[in-house]
């Protein structure tokens, strides 16, 4: 049983609730928040240009820790999806996040101010870059949230959830808990097989 929802959606998307239920489901639904839950991140990158004095590999890392917002039923179950961007930029002047130009207008980054380089002048970056779809498993880069939780008393938990940025943290907190049902009717099914 879930009660007292209250949401917030600035600076960030944030969820908290009320929540009757044992403490190994809660303890799992903030696990697979912070772990599982698939969002967008960029991994590859082709460099055209880079005259500026940020190298090739930290600004690879600074595109790859941008939030990218996007609806998860765009790449949910689809094998090696990718979204291309790509930025351009000369000095003088400061290249941000809301510089990467995505090739899909749905898939954008979430949060326009990052700073990702400021160039003087005759400095100039040029690049085409694509987003994967990961988990936190895999890399910190592709985690969607955190999550944490208080006992309130036996079975009720206050639980607080807020997003990263690539979807709002209601969306966050329902696609974690679908994630625990599939997990327990595979566990299902191999319990039958034995």
């Amino acid at each position: 049983m879930i009660e007292a929802i209250k949401e917030g959606k600035e600076p960030v998307s944030w969820i908290r609730f009320k929540i009757k239920a044992p403490v190994s489901f809660v303890n799992a639904l903030r696990r697979v928040i912070t772990t599982e839950v698939p969002v967008l991140s960029i991994e590859d990158i082709n460099l055209v240009k880079n005259n500026s004095v940020v190298y090739d590999e930290m600004l690879g890392l600074r595109l790859g820790l941008i939030p990218i917002r996007a609806d998860p039923e765009n790449y949910m179950g689809k094998k090696n999806f990718k979204v291309a961007f790509v930025l351009k930029g000369e000095g003088p002047g400061t290249l941000y996040s809301r510089d990467l130009q995505p090739m899909d207008p749905e898939i954008i980054p979430a949060f326009p101010d990052i700073p990702l380089v400021k160039m003087v002048d005759g400095q100039a970056i040029e690049l085409e870059a694509w987003a994967i779809v990961g988990t936190a498993k895999e890399h910190s880069k592709w985690q969607a949230g955190h999550a944490f939780y208080k006992q309130l008393n036996e079975e009720t938990f206050e639980f607080y959830a807020e997003s990263f940025g690539a979807m709002p943290a209601r969306q966050l907190v329902i696609m974690a808990a679908e994630i625990i049902e599939a997990k327990g009717e595979d566990f299902g099914k191999w319990v039958d097989k034995q």
